[in-house]
């Protein structure tokens, strides 16, 4: 033990007498493990999470496959028969109106919730109590539980909140409860209402679905039993169920069961993204190792008359490879902490980005625990080998007489000269695949900024608004949005008014079956995108009719049932003409509606997402398929800022009860709902940034290097009469052919990685002759600077005092 505490007291003034050399590792060090660091951090609190609650790991969302709703039917078949949960329960998000005396309403995330859901994820009401199953019965008074922050901010943290009536909706309701800090289920939610299911299948009405659906079910799995097993549990009783009632088995006949915390579409999609974020951090990881070990190595040559010195007095080659490998340990251990400290900053700033932004799930939690600390230290430890281990073999296992000779003639400096010289051409690979990622999704990004589209983005106001709860029968909600368009009609700052189920460029329209007349028997219906919309709805977007008529006022319930088809739509199914041909749609486990006319054609106004611009869209009168919720869409006759107050007075007078949200230009929304290349660019951008400097630090550290093992050589040149440009030029020389090499290299592993991102960029081909044209001159300019500076320095060599070195 005292030896160790030596070698390391030892190794400590060794670093101490080389401050620059020191200070750069500890430089890459902690960029290298701060960047994986913070990507750990942001994968364990948002791409793999588990629920902050008593056997959160094994919480579940269970929906039939494609995400279609279940049923109340379907979620008392499965409670009594299922054995692979604990228990089930049902979940159904809502926007919740919440009206205070004296302050108004305001329009909260909400969710309908059967009582035995918040038994099953074992948590309890901060005050009060939870609902009861008498509660959810159809006559039971109104009651509600509230968020921490809607009772702190909305209540001003009422001690007598307990019994308080407010208006839920517009109906009078008692407060039961108020719900833990930072208690959000389902995912960002306020405000909790009992979901009315009993055996009578009471059940708010909502148009459009069947009676009775739920968005999804809440399972918790039973000790030992997987994911896969459940599903194939309820996948097999779904497809009983169906038979029961007579349906056609289908692929939302199957249970699809995942991780609660996955927000993404599929388990694969997640860890792939967990895997990109770590293994670009990773990249950079490598290159400051590559750094690290150069300097390491460096530092062994410059001390090899210190080595040759020990191992002529006894020391054993294991204990001079142990004390580089302690020095190399130390180093490791300050960059670790550096990085943890960087990583710290990251999350503090991400967090308090998130808390500015709502909707962001509440199990979210980014910070540096006891796992990232271990992750840390697992860095760490593995960078200390990783860098350390090559100059300490170096040092190790040459003969002391060999060193001393070497250190006259600099033969040893020049082999470990080429292994520092293979370290950057590693360095500046990697650098160039992290580059190319960058520059990919850039360009991804900026062709999504600069998208034509066929309507003017930044001048159309929209802001969405729950109607069912307030008129909760598609006759009350078809009567107030009928008086609701002629109300915004009539303020004089709009010029084009309409509302819809959904706009295009965003790619939210459901996605449903549709059943072709005439269609050839045995052939496979299509899945097309389905939108609610208003007479003036195309006029709004100026889309002009390509064949037919547009909707009227005339196409209510009870009217003849009608729809519209897209161009796109027409070219596949109705390639004859598609006006006065019938189509009739299934969502979900629906029955399918009765048969819709055909009575225009209209063109493709991107409805699947300005990714997926010519997907078929089959559009519906809003005053036949009456939606829950709508999108009110204006455009002004002047400006956009000349909307929203006029908007809102409007609507305010027509139902005080049903405020707006997420008010916006339709341009917002659109950047929004594609925010994901902005943030993969970043993520390589920063990585590839780093890397690029570490390159450049690792190319010019080779160089001063290489340099300063030759200034005799140099001062002999220029005492002979060598001229400054060929000294110049030898040193670029040198160092430029190594930068050849390190981007033929970066080359062949980019073209892989690129065709990889191919399914996922938007408007730029993998390939993109700009994006590697620029790398590769970004990273030869890079390189070049980090070859002229000790190029210059070789220059200003004084040759009587290169001659006079030993």
């Amino acid at each position: 033990m005292s030896q160790a505490f030596d070698t390391l007291r030892f190794g400590a003034r060794m670093l101490r007498k080389a401050p620059g050399a020191t200070l750069t590792v500890l430089v890459a060090l902690s960029f290298g493990i701060g960047l994986p660091t913070l990507m750990f951090s942001l994968v364990m609190g948002a791409i793999v999470p588990t629920l902050p609650f008593p056997n959160g790991d094994r919480i579940v969302r269970i929906s039939r496959v494609g995400d279609a709703p279940v049923t109340t039917a379907d979620f008392e078949y499965l409670s009594t028969r299922q054995r692979s949960f604990d228990g089930l329960g049902a979940v159904s998000s809502t926007q919740v109106t919440l009206g205070l005396e004296g302050q108004g309403a305001e329009s909260l995330s909400g969710a309908l919730i059967d009582p035995a859901l918040l038994n099953l994820l074992s948590v309890n009401p901060a005050r009060g109590r939870a609902f009861t199953a008498a509660d959810a019965s159809a006559d039971a008074p109104a009651v509600v539980l509230l968020g921490h922050d809607v009772w702190q901010d909305r209540l001003a943290g009422d001690p007598d909140v307990l019994g308080r009536i407010v208006r839920v909706n517009g109906r009078e309701t008692e407060v039961v409860g108020v719900m833990p800090e930072g208690f959000g289920f389902p995912f960002d939610d306020q405000i909790w209402l009992p979901l009315r299911v009993d055996p009578l299948r009471y059940v708010l009405a909502r148009s459009g679905e069947q009676d009775g659906s739920i968005a999804f079910l809440v399972g918790r799995l039973r000790e030992g039993v997987s994911r896969t097993a459940a599903s194939e549990d309820l996948s097999a009783l779904l497809a009983q169920v169906d038979l029961e009632r007579g349906l056609a088995l289908s692929t939302s006949s199957r249970a699809q069961v995942v991780a609660y915390t996955n927000i993404f579409s599929s388990e694969g999609q997640r860890f792939g993204i967990a895997g990109m974020m770590l293994g670009v951090a990773l990249l950079v990881l490598l290159v400051a190792c590559a750094n690290v070990t150069n300097v390491l190595l460096a530092r062994t040559v410059a001390r090899s008359r210190e080595v040759a010195i020990r191992t002529a007095m006894g020391a054993s080659r294991p204990r001079i490879a142990l004390q580089f490998l302690s020095e190399a340990a130390l180093l490791a251990l300050l960059g670790g902490a550096g990085g943890a400290l960087l990583a710290t900053i990251g999350t503090s700033l991400i967090n308090d980005g998130i808390g500015s932004a709502p909707g962001a799930p509440f199990w979210i939690d980014f910070r540096v625990d006891l796992p990232v600390l271990v992750f840390v230290a697992l860095m760490s430890g593995l960078t200390a080998v990783a860098a350390g281990l090559i100059p300490a073999l170096q040092a190790s296992r040459t003969d002391p007489h060999d060193l001393m000779r070497d250190g006259a003639r600099g033969s040893s400096g020049f082999r470990m000269g080429r292994v520092m010289r293979r370290f950057v051409t590693v360095e500046l690979a990697l650098s160039f695949v992290l580059l190319v990622g960058a520059g990919l999704f850039i360009r991804s990004a900026a062709n999504m900024d600069r998208t034509e589209f066929a309507f003017d983005p930044e001048q159309v106001y929209e802001a969405r608004m729950q109607v069912s709860e307030t008129h909760p029968t598609p006759e009350a909600r078809a009567a107030f949005l009928v008086e609701a368009r002629e109300a915004l009609a009539a303020i004089p700052e709009t010029q084009n008014v309409a509302l819809a189920s959904d706009v295009p460029g965003i790619g939210s329209a459901a996605l449903v079956t549709v059943e072709v007349e005439d269609a050839a028997a045995g052939s496979e219906s299509p899945r097309a995108r389905r939108v609610a919309v208003t007479p003036g709805y195309f006029d709004l977007f100026r889309a002009s009719m390509l064949a037919g008529r547009d909707f009227t006022d005339a196409d209510r319930l009870g009217a003849p049932p009608v729809a519209l088809v897209n161009e796109p739509f027409q070219r596949i199914h109705f390639p004859g003409g598609a006006v006065g041909r019938r189509v009739r749609v299934t969502a979900g486990t629906d029955a399918p509606t009765e048969w819709h006319t055909v009575v225009g054609v209209v063109p493709g106004l991107m409805v699947g997402g300005i990714e997926r611009e010519v997907e078929g869209a089959v559009y519906v009168p809003i005053g036949q398929l009456v939606p829950p919720g709508v999108v009110v869409l204006a455009r002004p006759r002047t400006e956009f800022a000349t909307l929203p107050g006029p908007v809102r007075q409007a609507l305010s007078r027509l139902d005080p009860d049903v405020p707006l949200m997420f008010a916006r230009s339709l341009r917002a929304s659109i950047d929004a709902a594609n925010a994901q290349f902005f943030w993969v660019s970043v993520l390589f951008l920063t990585a590839g940034g780093i890397a690029l400097f570490l390159a450049a630090l690792g190319l010019y550290g080779v160089m001063a290097f290489w340099v300063a093992q030759r200034t005799r050589e140099i001062g002999v040149r220029m005492a002979l009469g060598g001229e400054r440009r060929r000294v110049v030029g030898l040193v670029l020389r040198q160092g430029m052919t190594q930068t050849g090499w390190g981007l033929i290299a970066g080359l062949a592993l980019a073209i892989p990685v690129a065709r990889a991102f191919g399914s996922v960029l938007f408007g730029v081909a993998w390939y993109d002759p700009i994006v590697f044209g620029s790398i590769l001159a970004i990273l030869t300019v890079a390189a070049w600077l980090g070859c002229w500076i000790p190029a210059r320095r070789a220059t200003r060599i004084d040759p009587l005092e290169a001659l006079a070195q030993d």
